[in-house]
């Protein structure tokens, strides 16, 4: 199943498949969620920075589309770690 932004990424790049991740989970649900969070919130961080360094108007409008998914989940993994 493709995640949101990778879907759009695939659209963009004109690619047929998405690659499979090779990082393995970890074994404690605790500890995805937590990994999980920090892949999120890198993902926002660099997100803001390339929709803040385009010129380009699309560009920087896709980039800050995939802010707010980041920032949806990135919300529902703290709603998780409480």
């Amino acid at each position: 199943m493709e995640a949101e932004h990778a879907s759009i990424w695939k659209k963009m790049l004109k690619l047929k498949s998405i690659p499979e991740g090779t990082e393995a989970c970890h074994v404690k649900n605790r500890e995805n969620l937590e990994e999980s969070h920090a892949r999120e919130t890198r993902a926002i961080d660099f997100y803001r920075q390339a929709a803040a360094e385009s010129e380009n108007p699309r560009v920087r409008q896709i980039f800050k589309a995939l802010v707010e998914v980041e920032t949806d989940h990135l919300h529902l993994s703290e709603e998780r770690l409480k």
